[in-house]
């Protein structure tokens, strides 16, 4: 197999219609100048600033226009070195290949990344609702505190007052059951002596 039939199964013409006639467009079979090679890189260049394409992460419009380039890298080899040609074909399908597989990686982790920051977030509004009713009852209970300590001394000086009345009521009936006690037993005595001295008579 040649290096045209090579080109044509690595990289098939293009197909178009227009009138009711087919087109093909095949790649070019000539050999690339180094100033062919600067001029691609210059293009390259161009295009990446063009379409905007990201220097970091993962970007398409930076993988598409570097897959163009490999292409025509591949093309370059194959119109050179048809085997060289192929197995640098093999060569990029196997980083397109990784690429894809890293690519998935990526975004499996960073669905999980941004699952677990959500989960996080929603902890966090959680426990920062959590905290904000906690210090509102420390701050109730605070604040019942001291009432109760204000409160405290009045009740204390409120009791004393209520025992030294009570006392004093009592001592009073002490006093007065005291005074009866002994007027009654004065009145006793004296019927007594009444009844003693009838009898000695």
């Amino acid at each position: 197999m040649g290096s045209i039939d090579i080109l044509d199964v690595l990289l098939p013409p293009m197909i178009s219609e227009k009138n009711g006639e087919y087109w093909y467009q095949c790649v070019s079979r000539t050999s690339a100048t180094s100033s062919d090679l600067l001029r691609l890189q210059e293009q390259l260049d161009e295009e990446l600033l063009r379409q905007g394409a990201r220097e970091i992460g993962i970007c398409p419009i930076r993988s598409e226009l570097y897959d163009q380039c490999f292409e025509e890298l591949i093309r370059q080899e194959v119109v050179a070195c048809p085997e060289r040609g192929r197995l640098l074909r093999m060569v990029h399908l196997e980083t397109k290949l990784s690429l894809d597989a890293a690519v998935s990686c990526y975004e499996s982790a960073l669905a999980y990344g941004i699952q677990k920051r959500l989960m996080c977030c929603k902890q966090v509004a959680h426990l920062t609702t959590e905290t904000a009713d906690l210090l509102t009852k420390l701050s109730e209970f605070e604040d019942i505190q001291q009432d109760l300590e204000r409160k405290v001394p009045i009740l204390k000086e409120q009791g004393e007052a209520r025992e030294a009345e009570k006392q004093e009521y009592f001592d009073s009936e002490e006093m007065k059951l005291k005074l009866e006690n002994d007027s009654l037993m004065k009145q006793m005595l004296e019927c007594v002596e009444i009844s003693i001295e009838p009898s000695r008579t």
